[in-house]
């Protein structure tokens, strides 16, 4: 490590030590950041957790959850830049069933069931204000999940849901009169940066049989259906919906199988009709997502 690299890493951590006192003294509420990884993606990974540390708010501390059937040997298995960045406000977790994306909050929710939960992905690099906007918008809709990343879900002339590619991807970067207004139309992408309050999901979340049967590789479509169930709507926390991602990470990822593929209408055919066959959903997904008043946004 040359000098100035030691110096800038010295610098950040005693920003990050003043910063978590700040906001002790203050009575914040513990803000965890929490994100997976796996072997394709571990040695990039280190990218998107220095793009946290680099946030204006930062989070009290930054959980990674990784599975040990990926790394059976555990830390030797991983690259020297991740192990490099471990202190006291980030660690690693290790977990005995690979739920693939799912590993990002299913843990966390349990673990931190009083914390705010801002789940990421191990492929993108977030915006210095990312954190900062979801901590600032959350008491304004304590009761919602507040996202950084939106799309608006879009009906047919019948009511029925249109499938997933004809949705309004990045809906508020488009319509910017959406931020701020909740809703169970409005869809989060969770890797994108999204701020959870675990106490408000409830016990079905972790039926890891449904998940399975249905949804393991699309954690962002389990989590609208159980948010479907609880009533709990999702708010646009800004207009800046666009993302960049660590260079090298699409070769491998799970959008080119849930949405280019068709995946997503799979699993809402599949799940949603499972959840409504069982008397889960007290009305048909397409109804209760229906909101025709965000339409008049949409100029």
């Amino acid at each position: 490590m040359s000098d100035v690299t030691w110096f800038a890493d010295k610098k950040n951590k005693l920003r990050r030590v003043m910063q978590h006192a700040q906001h002790r003294a203050a009575g914040n509420r513990e803000v965890v950041v929490t994100l997976t990884s796996y072997p394709p993606r571990i040695g990039t990974v280190w990218h998107s957790v220095r793009s946290i540390f680099g946030q204006s708010y930062l989070p009290d501390r930054i959980v990674l959850y990784l599975a040990k059937s990926d790394f059976p040997n555990r830390e030797k298995d991983l690259p020297q830049s991740l192990l490099d960045m471990l202190w006291h406000d980030f660690e690693i977790r290790w977990v005995d069933e690979d739920l693939k994306p799912h590993k990002k909050y299913y843990w966390a929710f349990k673990d931190f069931r009083d914390s705010l939960v801002v789940t990421i992905d191990d492929d993108l690099v977030y915006r210095k204000t990312m954190i900062q906007e979801l901590v600032e918008a959350f008491p304004k809709h304590p009761d919602a999940i507040i996202a950084s990343r939106t799309h608006l879900i879009m009906f047919n002339e019948d009511g029925s849901i249109k499938p997933y590619d004809q949705w309004i991807y990045e809906a508020p970067y488009y319509h910017p009169a959406l931020v701020g207004i909740p809703s169970m139309r409005l869809f989060a992408t969770t890797g994108a940066g999204t701020l959870f309050d675990p106490s408000l999901f409830p016990e079905l979340t972790f039926d890891t049989d449904l998940i399975k049967r249905h949804c393991l590789a699309a954690d962002d479509m389990w989590l609208k259906a159980v948010e479907t169930i609880a009533g709990i709507p999702v708010v646009a926390a800004t207009n800046e919906q666009l993302l960049e991602y660590v260079p090298g990470t699409q070769e491998v990822a799970l959008c080119h199988v849930n949405t280019e593929s068709g995946g997503n209408d799979v699993i809402v055919g599949s799940l949603f009709g499972e959840l409504e066959e069982r008397g889960l959903l007290p009305a048909p997904f397409a109804q209760l997502v229906q909101d025709q008043s965000l339409d008049c946004l949409l100029s």
